[in-house]
C-alpha cells in the first residue's frame, strides 16, 4: 500500500507540470483513471493497516444499544444494514465509503481548478490520506463541502444548503459548514483585520487553556460538552488528538499561506474567483482549531481539519502570484512533497509496517 500511494504520488505531481500540454480528452482519461486507483487503495485496505479501521470495524459489527452503534450516523447506518444483509464484511464497508466519496471529491476539485493534477498533488498529500484512509465518514462530507463553496461562490445557494445537509446525513460535524452563509462572497476591510486577528488572539487563547464555551447552559448543549472536558481530563482523547499545533508543521505551513493569500487577495482573486471565501473558511478552521481545545483538541483538530479542506484551494491560488508561473507549481510541488512524508509519518504511520 505505501508504495501505491508513493507511485500515485509522484506521478500526479509529475503530471501537474505539464498538463497544460495536455489535450482536454487525455485530461479526463488520466482524471478518471487516478480516481479508479484511489478507489482501489483506499477501498481495499484491510483492517490495522491505517488508523481508525479497528473503531470502524466495532462500529460495523456493533449491535443496537451498544454504544459504538449509538455513535454512528444515519448514512453508516444504513449502508451497514444494506452490507450485512449481503453477508458482506468490514472491508466492502471500506470499499462503499472510497466509492462514493472519490468520485465526488475529484468531481469538485476538477470544476473548481484549471490546473486540476496541481489541486490533486495537493490533495493527495494530505486529504487523501486523512480522509479517505482514515476519517472516512468525513471525507464524503468534504466532498461535498467542497461542491458546495463551488455553488455558493457561483451564486447557487439553495444547492449549497442541500449539499451540507447531505454531508451531515454522513458526519454530523458538517452543520458547521453552514457558517459559509455568514462569510459572503466580499472581501471589506473590517474581514480582513477579523481574518488576521484570529492567529494571534487564538495562540493566546490556545496556551492560556481558556474554555469560551464554559458558558454555554445545560439545555444549549452543555452536557454534552461537559463529556469531552470529561474525557480530556482522563486522559481519553490523547490518542485520538493528532499532533499539537506547536509542533504540526503541516498546520504552521496553512497559517503562512493564510497570511500571504490574505495580503495578495486582490490580485489572487482575479485568477481564481474562490479565493476570499476560501480564505475565510480556512480562517474558521483556525478558529475551530485554537478557540475549541480548551474543550477537546480531537474537536479542534478535527474541525479545522474539516474547514482546511479549503487550503487545498488557496494553495492553487497562490500559483498565480508567481510569474512565470511554472515556479508556483514548483514551490506548490515542494510543499506538497514535504505535505506528503509528513503525513505518512504523523497520520499514516502504520502504512510504513505493512
Amino acid at each position: 500500500m505505501v508504495i501505491s500511494l508513493v507511485l500515485l504520488f509522484i506521478t500526479c505531481l509529475s503530471l501537474s507540470f505539464v498538463e497544460d500540454r495536455l489535450s482536454d480528452r487525455d485530461k479526463k482519461i488520466l482524471y478518471v483513471l487516478f480516481g479508479i486507483a484511489m478507489i482501489l487503495i483506499a477501498g481495499l485496505r484491510e483492517v490495522g493497516s491505517t488508523p481508525d479501521t479497528a473503531s470502524y470495524e466495532e462500529m460495523y459489527y456493533a449491535k443496537e444499544g451498544d454504544l459504538m452503534a449509538l455513535l454512528r450516523e444515519p448514512s453508516f447506518g444504513i449502508i451497514t444494514d444494506i452490507l450485512q444483509s449481503m453477508s458482506l464484511g468490514i472491508s466492502a464497508l471500506f470499499f462503499t465509503y472510497a466509492i462514493i466519496a472519490i468520485p465526488i471529491q475529484l468531481s469538485a476539485l476538477w470544476k473548481l481548478s484549471k490546473m486540476p493534477f496541481l489541486t490533486l498533488t495537493l490533495y493527495i498529500s494530505y486529504y487523501y490520506m486523512m480522509h479517505d484512509m482514515v476519517q472516512i465518514r468525513c471525507s464524503v462530507a468534504s466532498g461535498l463541502f467542497l461542491w458546495a463553496i463551488y455553488f455558493y461562490v457561483n451564486h447557487k445557494k439553495l444547492y449549497t444548503l442541500l449539499l451540507i445537509l447531505l454531508g451531515t446525513f454522513f458526519h454530523y460535524s458538517a452543520a458547521a459548514g453552514l457558517v459559509i452563509f455568514f462569510l459572503g462572497n466580499g472581501f471589506p476591510k473590517w474581514q480582513k483585520y477579523a481574518l488576521c486577528a484570529i492567529v494571534p488572539v487564538g495562540v493566546v487563547v490556545y496556551f492560556t487553556h481558556f474554555d469560551i464555551l464554559s458558558f454555554v447552559p445545560d439545555e444549549w448543549g452543555g452536557l454534552k460538552l461537559m463529556k469531552y472536558r470529561t474525557m480530556r481530563e482522563k486522559g481519553v482523547e490523547d490518542e485520538l488528538a493528532g499532533w499539537r499545533f506547536e509542533i504540526n508543521i503541516l498546520i504552521w505551513m496553512r497559517i503562512v499561506l493564510y497570511y500571504c493569500c490574505i495580503y495578495y487577495h486582490d490580485y489572487l482573486v482575479k485568477y481564481f474567483k474562490y479565493t476570499s471565501v476560501a480564505i475565510k473558511l480556512q480562517g474558521v478552521g483556525f478558529g475551530f482549531l485554537f478557540f475549541a481545545n480548551a474543550l477537546s483538541q480531537v474537536i479542534g483538530n478535527r474541525m479545522n481539519d474539516y474547514f482546511s479542506i479549503a487550503s487545498v484551494l488557496l494553495w492553487t491560488a497562490s500559483v498565480y502570484a508567481f510569474v512565470p508561473m511554472i515556479v508556483g507549481k514548483i514551490i506548490n510541488n515542494v510543499i506538497s512533497t514535504i505535505r506528503f512524508v509528513t503525513s505518512m509519518l504523523g497520520y499514516a504511520l502504520s502504512l510504513l509496517w505493512m
